[in-house]
């Protein structure tokens, strides 16, 4: 059964007093119907409440008749919680008789107490001036808001309706101070309904949406240019199905994928650590971005790859191998919505009220002059300002191991610093000690260069990893930090991908102007045999320094491994085969790439709820302040998966999006 909105609502409205009815909302906001209330529905009002004649006094002790009188009637009121909410009033002549929630979208596991508990308290205290149900501040306010301006409507007056000691229509005082800005602006230079701060993979899905949902859209970008770490990435995608899946793989002869078993081997990757509604999230609008992305001009290689941690075939590979294939389609989508971007624009402070909602209310920036500017946002602000594997200091402070000796994978504008800046307002940062370690990089630069992608995406087809003495070292289905330490633990420098001409040919994840390329950079090297393969890898130097593979034992090591891929099974290293896709290292000419460990992605970073909101240090979202890509934490534990990233970043963008601009998610996120 298909569960709307309306009906979980009225559901909960059911919950409340025992007896609680809900007429469908108004199509006018704001609007008001008199006449008399049906006794057998709505929040309502206690028999032991009841006046007596005597005094005008309920048994509670309020004096009624102090009390201006009312217009009868029923008044259904739109207010603001967390989110837009529609609240029906049911009030007598001088009392409060029911409150309902009849539509609302606020976020489940922070405000399901208020939304239970406020409208009783208030029929039963006959107060609109109650104390916030702790934890759920903004839901008690737009509840409380609702029941006072149909109060107003019925020509009342809301103060009469404080009979508390200590209620003030809001949390009771904490002695700690609320987490914000000491100061705001006095006057803003522009004003937006949603800015974006970061112009990569997250921050283009997110301005995009937002504005197709007709948002007035600002992406702030520190660099030059748009696109980030996500213009060097590897250009690799794991989606469980796609437009292409009925065609690709029958084609390939592969079995379909799910999103069961995407969930699985994410969740299982990152030793579960992470937080599944994430990962949901993510899994499930995969192939949603990437079917949007295909139906504007992405082309994707002809191939599903396994590569290493994933048990399904999933994961695309884009035309030239890089995620600046992806970055031009979502350029060329946001060239056509209003959306203003702003290049050479760094964000420097993030405003934050300290009083009221505590609600984020813009940014500092300073811009390509160099001069400081406050820039509004009536609706909310979206990090999406990357991770921080560029940031020595930050990176180390979490993995002091992680020293300026290490290379990184990432662009120079990888440094992190929105989450600082988020947490000087009060937000929560989780699992940042969790930093992965790409092992397949250029092992004299660090780079991840198209060359590069080829052995991640090569384990399902047979490539085989070795040390410098020539033999395997490790299990090349297995996981990228279970690899990167292999390779430090092999007992020299750097590691092979070995692989011959039927991988090339038959893998579809090489093309043939990337295998040239390659080979002319002297990235990856190529000979008749083995033999000689081994005698030119040593022919180079690797950080000035020279190895001296044997041959013969290379050759051995891959006969060894051709008999392992005709047997489907791996005693050495417990490598899943499957007999018909991996293919034996055994038709030359024979190709060999120089691989080592580099810095790559953060997992760690911003909490936030499957809304994209943004958490603080005491578990309650941030009003106005969302996150989503690698400036976020919590989605992928203690390991990404690789090619997950794209489907995080672009999908949470877009959730975030949707959620600032619409106050609900998009339909492809799971409902339970």
């Amino acid at each position: 059964m298909k569960w709307t909105k309306k009906w979980v609502s009225a559901l909960l409205a059911l919950s409340i007093l025992g007896a609680v009815g809900c007429t469908g909302p108004s199509p006018t906001t704001n609007a008001t119907k008199p006449g008399p209330s049906t006794p057998t529905t709505g929040a309502t009002k206690p028999d032991a409440s009841t006046t007596t004649p005597q005094t005008g006094k309920t048994t509670q002790g309020i004096d009624l008749s102090k009390i201006q009188a009312m217009k009868p009637g029923e008044y259904l009121i739109d207010s603001k919680g967390q989110y837009p909410m529609k609240v029906k009033v049911v009030l007598k002549e001088k009392s409060i008789d029911q409150v309902v929630l009849v539509e609302q979208t606020e976020t489940p596991t922070v405000a399901e107490a208020a939304l239970r508990e406020m409208p009783k308290r208030i029929v039963e205290k006959q107060d609109i001036y109650l104390d916030a149900v702790s934890g759920a501040t903004n839901t008690s306010k737009g509840i409380l808001q609702a029941v006072r301006m149909a109060i107003e409507k019925a020509g009342g007056k809301p103060e009469q309706f404080k009979h508390s000691e200590s209620g003030q229509g809001g949390e009771k005082k904490d002695p700690r101070p609320t987490m914000g800005s000491r100061t705001l602006p006095s006057q803003w230079d522009e004003t937006y309904d949603v800015i974006v701060v970061g112009g990569g993979f997250a921050g283009l899905s997110a301005a995009y949406t937002a504005s197709k949902n007709g948002a007035k859209v600002v992406l702030i970008e520190k660099m030059p240019v748009v696109g980030g770490n996500s213009q060097i990435n590897g250009g690799v995608y794991a989606s469980y199905t796609s437009k292409l899946a009925d065609t690709l793989y029958p084609k390939l002869k592969l079995k379909p994928d799910t999103a069961e078993k995407h969930i699985e081997d994410t969740i299982k990757g990152g030793d579960y650590m992470s937080d599944i509604k994430l990962v949901k999230n993510f899994v499930y609008g995969a192939p949603v971005f990437l079917d949007l992305m295909l139906d504007n001009g992405l082309k994707v290689r002809e191939s599903i790859t396994r590569p290493g941690g994933h048990y399904g075939y999933r994961t695309y590979t884009t035309e030239h191998g890089i995620g600046a294939d992806i970055v031009k389609v979502q350029k060329e989508l946001l060239a056509k919505t209003d959306t203003k971007v702003q290049l050479n624009t760094k964000m420097v402070q993030i405003y934050r009220e300290t009083e009221g909602n505590g609600r984020v209310l813009g940014i500092q920036v300073r811009d390509h002059e160099g001069k400081l500017r406050a820039i509004k946002a009536e609706k909310g602000v979206i990090l999406a300002s990357g991770g921080f594997s560029g940031n020595v200091a930050m990176r180390q402070k979490h993995v002091p191991a992680l020293t300026k000796d290490l290379p990184t994978t990432n662009h120079v504008g990888a440094t992190g610093e929105g989450i600082p800046m988020a947490q000087e307002i009060g937000a929560n940062t989780i699992q940042m000690s969790y930093i992965q370690l790409y092992p397949f990089a250029n092992p004299n630069s660090g780079v991840l260069d198209a060359f590069a992608v080829i052995p991640f995406s090569g384990p399902s087809s047979g490539i085989v990893y070795v040390d410098v003495q020539g033999k395997r070292y490790v299990n090349e289905g297995e996981r990228r930090d279970v690899c990167s330490r292999a390779a430090q633990n092999s007992g020299g420098f750097p590691t092979f991908s070995i692989f011959g001409q039927d991988i090339v040919e038959k893998g579809g994840f090489i093309t043939k102007e990337q295998l040239a390329d390659g080979i002319k950079a002297e990235r990856i090297f190529k000979a008749d045999t083995l033999e000689e393969l081994a005698k030119k890898i040593n022919e180079h130097q690797f950080k000035e320094k020279t190895i001296a593979m044997d041959g013969k034992k290379l050759a051995e090591t891959i006969q060894k491994h051709n008999g392992f891929v005709a047997a489907g099974k791996d005693p050495d290293f417990g490598k899943v085969i499957d007999k018909g896709v991996m293919m034996k290292v055994d038709r030359a000419p024979y190709y060999a790439i120089p691989q080592w460990p580099s810095v790559h992605h953060t997992m760690g970073g911003l909490a936030i709820t499957e809304k994209t909101e943004v958490m603080d240090i005491w578990n309650q979202v941030i009003p106005g302040l969302y996150a989503a890509g690698e400036v976020v934490g919590g989605v992928h534990g203690t390991n990404r998966l690789g090619s997950n990233a794209i489907p995080d970043a672009a999908v949470h963008g877009w959730i975030a999006g949707e959620v600032v601009t619409k106050g609900s998610v998009p339909t492809f996120v799971p409902k339970n």
